[in-house]
């Protein structure tokens, strides 16, 4: 049976999803979300309050469900009608590449870098402005001389008297209550 011939009974008790795989076969092309979304308002004569949930459902199952292909600015299609290569072109993040600047480039002042536009020749403009606060760098801190190892003293045996008497008072606690 085509999409076209549901009727609003139909189209209350199916899912969105396999309403869509059913559209998207019969037309054999890609759509737009919201054109779908508009067929099936208009196959349920539904005003948009009395589908929104439905559409919340139907747009989580398109991201999940395997059979379906987002081809870009929100335009699906069925994963069957593309290759693997297709695939993986169409869902591929964009990475940009550019080269590593060596020694030459540099030196080569007609070369522009990443982020470098047309507007750096405002030299007119303060590299610090009155509101601007200032960091001042600290002076560099003079450091004593080492101290030599002989003199540096590890008080490393009150740790380990005290970690003994709370474990010695542990064990008394649990023999004393043994013993009653």
């Amino acid at each position: 049976m085509r999409i076209q011939d549901y009727t609003k009974e139909m189209v209350d008790e199916k899912s969105f999803i396999d309403m869509a795989y059913t559209l998207l076969l019969e037309k054999g092309d890609t759509m737009n979300l919201y054109d779908i979304i508009d067929e099936f308002k208009a196959l349920g004569h539904y005003e948009d309050h009395e589908i929104e949930n439905r559409i919340v459902q139907f747009y989580t199952d398109l991201n999940t469900d395997g059979r379906f292909l987002n081809v870009g600015e929100n335009i699906w299609g069925l994963r069957d009608w593309y290759s693997v290569a297709d695939i993986e072109e169409k869902i591929a993040p964009t990475i940009q590449k550019f080269d590593i600047l060596d020694d030459d480039d540099e030196e080569d002042k007609t070369l522009k870098l990443l982020g470098e536009d047309e507007a750096d020749d405002d030299d007119d403009i303060p590299a610090v402005t009155d509101d601007q606060e200032t960091i001042e760098e600290p002076d560099e801190e003079e450091v004593d001389e080492e101290i030599p190892e002989n003199e540096i003293v590890i008080d490393e045996d009150d740790d380990e008297d005290e970690d003994l008497e709370e474990d010695e008072d542990e064990y008394d606690e649990e023999e004393e209550d043994e013993e009653n």
